[in-house]
């Protein structure tokens, strides 16, 4: 004998149904007295009610009602059939749970960023900074280190006296202030603040360049000397629409990559005879300016310079043996020369 049913099941799954038949009130008599609890009744005439009742009570009901109604279910509805539902259909619970995980992935990521109070530096080389340091519209807001990105900032464009970067949910704002910086009601610049240009440490062949900041003087194939400009830090600036007072250059500290082929002539000196009292031969000689080669290179050259082409040339003095070496050197020749910025046109206010 089925159990006695339980009202909180008729919450869990429940069906609404059409009862069609003479006399309906006699069935609901019967139904009551049987305990089947139906809610919700609504006479619709004489012969037709709609009404709801669990699921597991339908065929109790059918039961009593035998042949002489026609039961028709109309809908489900209940907790319990909510999540049988989505339970069938598990495609669906993908895709809300791809939406949610799109929802929340995408408020970590930058939307817009909006740059303010920049006079003389152009807003595309600021954003270029900023996407140097990791800054730029899809970044994920909590790899980006704010600290670190300031400090490119300060160092890329010197003449930047303060700046605010903060976010506010997908948004990124970057205030700035240019040039001087107001002390006692004077306009004072900072002794610290500087921009550089990038020189040449060495004579030579330019065999290749990569600007990073600033304008590149030189091209590939071109001959420099020591000393030489190669990147200059003060930029000019190209005004798309004509503004009165508007500033003509902006500085930066300027960086890049430059190798060079560097020509270096060198004299070594050798013992005429070995050590068991021989005449050296031309491969002892050769070995012995090899070694005392690589251990100049070692204590002169920079780091990864290569040596691409190398000529000797033996004279005998005496019992001295010179040897004259003539090598070519693939190496960086850029270093940074510091100069400390100008009020002139470092931005709109004509100082």
């Amino acid at each position: 004998m089925k159990g006695k049913f339980k009202e909180s099941n008729f919450y869990t799954h429940q069906i609404k149904i059409r009862v069609e038949g003479f006399r309906i009130d006699r069935l609901v008599n019967r139904a009551i007295e049987e305990k089947i609890y139906m809610r919700q009744m609504r006479i619709i005439t004489e012969t037709e009610m709609e009404c709801y009742i669990a699921l597991e009570e339908l065929q109790r009901l059918k039961k009593v009602a035998k042949s002489l109604y026609k039961i028709t279910v109309l809908k489900h509805v209940g907790r319990e059939y909510a999540v049988k539902t989505v339970i069938k259909k598990p495609f669906r619970i993908v895709l809300v749970v791809i939406a949610v995980i799109l929802i929340i992935s995408q408020s970590l990521f930058v939307k817009t960023i909006e740059i303010r109070g920049y006079k003389g530096i152009p807003e595309e080389e600021i954003r270029k900074c900023l996407e140097d340091a990791g800054i730029s519209e899809g970044s994920y807001i909590p790899d980006i280190n704010w600290d670190e990105a300031e400090e490119l900032i300060y160092d890329v464009f010197p003449q930047i006296s303060w700046i605010q970067l903060v976010y506010d949910g997908r948004k990124v704002f970057l205030n700035i202030s240019e040039g001087a910086i107001v002390e006692d009601g004077k306009q004072q610049q900072e002794a610290k603040k500087y921009y550089c240009n990038i020189i040449a440490t060495k004579s030579g062949y330019i065999d290749s360049i990569n600007n990073y900041r600033g304008v590149a003087l030189v091209e590939e194939g071109d001959y420099v000397e020591e000393g030489q400009i190669l990147i200059l830090g003060c930029v000019p600036i190209k005004e798309k629409y004509h503004r009165e007072n508007a500033p003509t250059e902006y500085y930066v500290k300027s960086a890049g990559e430059i190798w060079a082929l560097v020509p270096y002539r060198l004299t070594f000196q050798q013992r005429f005879y070995n050590s068991k009292g021989e005449v050296k031969n031309k491969k002892e000689i050769t070995e012995k300016v090899e070694q005392q080669l690589r251990q100049w290179a070692q204590e002169n050259l920079p780091e990864k310079a290569e040596i691409l082409n190398k000529d000797l040339n033996f004279s005998y003095k005496e019992n001295i043996i010179e040897v004259g070496v003539t090598i070519e050197i693939r190496q960086q020749i850029g270093e940074e020369q510091e100069i400390l910025i100008g009020q002139k046109n470092s931005d709109s206010s004509g100082n």
